[in-house]
């Protein structure tokens, strides 16, 4: 009876070991799924239907004005300035009925995880009340002393009325398609080939990143992205740290950010294979947190890429102090299938995913996509507009 109470002990240990090690392989990517997802659970599936159903909300007119076709000029047409900057392509929330955004709210659920969707959505909410604070600052203090005469449309432009949806393609006629929601902050693109689901570029920025003040004091969208890049640094020894650090002054702007798909630097700061086990647990936590944003078969299947070409090759590089995680930082990580980046000013924060190889579900498609202006071009330009004729636009 002892002995077979032992065995029994023994057998339940190691079914425990299995399991855990399974789920383990899991989290890192390391694990085909054994049992495929049934086809009407992927993403790609759950996204397609949310998008018919919600183009079928809208008016004829309204379809006209959100579908576009399936190129790489329509669809690299995106960024994170505000839309008085960038005139959009497609349909703002603001110009949607309350049904019609309760559908297109479904096409956001079918496309992200909770917690992607919970940064898309906190995202739009902190915009909104940016721009509350910057319309009542106008109206009790007038405009900013720099004399900027743009400075009222660019308050008027927050919010989450200012957010933009387009389509691409036809997501009913089993063909290719994609589409992106963009705005001041934001820009998501998703990509459906041949059942697979991409969710790259995928930016998202706050200001403020925390609130400071009433009811809600305390809460943020984004409030692990910097916390996990920090992590990382803390862990490393003083000569990894001096791999790792490549500037003591980090960039305001992402150097692969919007409009800057090629500009991806190699081998950048220390690479994992000389980091400890701990370490490179702490690296695949942070790749994770931006990973998982998507749905969970699109995320195993982006962690199975990345694992194929070796967590081992993964680079982490830093710009900044490393004292104080409020503070100025920019961090970068970067492989055959991942790039992310992240630049924190005071209580604002801009950052991107990537995967090099597969943009916009390019690698699928047999296509090489390039993006022709950076956030900076179009801000750049939309200001001398209003300078030259006193915003008479």
């Amino acid at each position: 009876m002892k002995i077979a109470n032992i065995l029994d002990k023994h057998a339940r240990i190691l079914f425990t070991g299995f399991a855990f090690a399974a789920v383990s392989l899991t989290a890192l990517g390391q694990q085909r799924i054994v049992s495929p997802t049934p086809l009407e659970s992927t993403s790609a599936q759950q996204m397609t239907k949310a998008a018919v159903a919600f183009l079928s909300s809208l008016s004829e007119l309204q379809r006209e004005n959100i579908v576009y076709e399936f190129n790489e000029e329509n669809r690299t047409n995106w960024s994170n300035v505000p839309i008085f900057v960038h005139h959009r392509p497609g349909l703002r929330f603001g110009e949607l009925t309350n049904s019609q955004r309760r559908a297109a709210h479904e096409l956001l659920r079918a496309s992200m995880s909770s917690q992607g969707y919970q940064k898309i959505t906190g995202v739009m909410r902190l915009d909104s009340i940016h721009g509350s604070r910057s319309l009542a600052e106008l109206d009790r203090e007038g405009p900013a002393e720099d004399g900027r005469p743009y400075q009222r449309e660019e308050a008027e432009s927050f919010g989450s009325g200012s957010y933009v949806l387009a389509i691409f393609g036809n997501p009913d006629s089993n063909t290719n398609w994609g589409w992106v929601i963009q705005g001041h902050h934001m820009g998501a693109s998703f990509t459906v080939a041949d059942g697979r689901t991409g969710f790259t570029p995928l930016f998202l920025g706050a200001t403020p990143l925390v609130l400071e003040q009433g009811i809600y004091a305390g809460w943020s969208a984004l409030s692990h992205e910097v916390t996990r890049g920090f992590e990382l640094i803390q862990a490393l020894k003083p000569d990894q740290r001096s791999i790792a650090i490549q500037d003591e002054d980090p960039p305001n702007g992402l150097p692969a950010g919007v409009g800057r798909k090629g500009n991806l630097a190699e081998h950048q700061g220390l690479q994992a294979n000389a980091m400890t086990a701990e370490q490179q647990h702490l690296l695949r936590v942070l790749v994770e947190e931006y990973v998982r944003n998507s749905d969970f078969d699109a995320a195993a299947a982006q962690l199975e890429a990345i694992a194929e070409t070796g967590w081992e090759n993964l680079w982490f590089s830093w710009e900044g102090q490393t004292n104080d995680p409020t503070g100025r930082l920019f961090y970068r990580v970067q492989g055959e299938r991942i790039l992310i980046e992240l630049t924190q000013r005071p209580n604002h924060i801009h950052t991107i995913v990537r995967d090099p190889a597969n943009d916009y579900g390019e690698h699928w498609l047999n296509q090489i996509l390039t993006e022709e202006y950076s956030s900076g071009d179009r801000f750049e330009a939309a200001i001398q507009i209003y300078e030259t004729d006193d915003g008479n636009h």
